[in-house]
């Protein structure tokens, strides 16, 4: 074992290094939040309304107002379905700046409303979140990360400070952790009520209606018929399912390797059984029937047990490999032997994904690159054990007992 261990230093090294890449990958994909998504590009942005004087003005988010009703009737479609629901907008980037001095960043700016911090939490460093009259009136009140907090102020707790959004001053309220990851554009985050941003001058880059699902009650189903009454071009999304893609290839490569060990314990104990009658033909030429029943019986049960527990094992593993077609039902054509059937089911499941517009929030971006450096990764793990395991079977045959190896001769 020492020289096999010294002779393979590079192979073990890189499979410990796959796995690592592995498990990275399956914590970060595990992580992201579980919840659908739709996103859309905002209409029209620019409105007419009345100032205080009775003045037509224009009103830039005017139209954010009216996405609060339906999405209330979403809402409402949802119940029982998914809970909680949640409206947010975002500008990407929004400029903003300090009220005292002439400088400003470049940020992500998240209109969220009082179901978001379900959804999406994030930690408090310092201050407080907004209260139910904020989300309600739309006060001017925002959080930052502490990033952003130290680029404008220089330091990390500027609570009750001004910041300039747009042509609005907020007042800081609360500092949260830098929320910067794989998927995000800016280097800074900023998130304000939604209802402030609907007389604002910063125009949305994207409004997004999530919701998280009730387990067992089809919700995937309801969203995408409920959000299709928002009447806004967009794309819709199940995280959920985009992570259980992540994972396929990782679901695969154990699979495959449980099917590859477990066929070998049921060759070893083949091996094992053709022995033991061997053995029990032998002795019965010293030996009475009746003597060596107990001897049988009891290596019998042996193999009987371990048979049992290879069959459950590929059982188990077979269910495992299966799961998927309850998430990916839209992959199973009607008739699985009809190539007409099968072609257009792929192409079904193809149309959405091959449209000229894709809107894509972080959190999918985010799950498709931990995805891809898991195919790459398992993939690499693949051809590593596969090196591994011929090696052992060229080399390694004396792992079986000698009678055995003998018994396979």
């Amino acid at each position: 074992m020492k020289a096999f261990l010294k002779s393979h230093r590079g192979l073990l090294a890189a499979l410990v290094l796959c796995a690592a890449v592995i498990t990275y990958a399956g914590v970060e994909l595990s992580a992201t939040p579980q919840n659908f998504q739709r996103v859309f590009l905002p209409s029209e942005q620019t409105s007419t309304g009345t100032d205080e004087a009775g003045q037509q003005e224009p009103k830039t988010n005017h139209y954010l107002r009216e996405l609060i009703d339906k999405a209330q009737t979403v809402t409402s479609a949802l119940d029982g379905s998914c809970d909680p629901v949640s409206l947010y907008a975002v500008a990407q980037p929004a400029t903003i700046g300090m009220k005292k001095e002439n400088q400003s960043v470049s940020a992500r700016l998240v209109g969220i409303d009082n179901q978001y911090l379900s959804l999406e939490e994030f930690g408090l460093l310092s201050g407080r979140y907004f209260y139910p009259d904020e989300y309600l009136y739309g006060d001017k009140v925002a959080l930052i990360d502490e990033q952003l907090a130290v680029a404008l102020f220089q330091y990390a707790e500027p609570i009750l400070e001004e910041l300039t959004i747009g042509d609005e001053t907020y007042r800081i309220i609360g500092i949260v952790r830098d929320q910067k990851r794989v998927g995000d554009e800016m280097e800074y985050s900023a998130y304000v009520p939604y209802r402030s941003l609907m007389a604002s001058s910063v125009k949305m880059t994207a409004v997004v209606y999530e919701a998280a699902p009730v387990k067992g009650s089809g919700g995937w189903a309801a969203f995408q018929n409920a959000v299709a009454t928002l009447g806004e071009v967009g794309t819709t999304v199940s995280l959920p399912k985009e992570t259980m893609n992540g994972l396929l290839p990782l679901r695969l490569l154990g699979v495959l390797t449980g099917a590859i060990v477990a066929m070998y314990l049921i060759s070893v104990l083949n091996h094992a059984f053709r022995w033991l009658v061997r053995r029990y033909k032998e002795r019965l030429r010293d030996e009475y029937a009746v003597k060596l029943l107990g001897w049988v019986v009891l290596r019998g049960l042996g193999l009987a047990v371990g048979y049992g527990v290879c069959a459950f094992a590929l059982a188990q593993l077979f269910v495992v490999l299966i799961a998927p077609v309850f998430t990916f039902p839209e992959w199973v054509p009607a008739i699985l032997v009809e190539p007409k059937d099968i072609v257009a089911a792929f192409w079904n499941v193809w149309q959405k994904p091959a449209a000229v517009i894709e809107l894509r929030m972080p959190e999918l971006l985010r799950i498709r690159f931990y995805a891809r450096l898991m195919g790459w990764a398992c993939g690499f793990a693949a051809l590593f054990l596969s090196a591994l395991w011929i090696y052992i079977r060229v080399q390694f045959n004396g792992l079986l007992p000698e009678n055995i190896r003998n018994e396979e001769d």
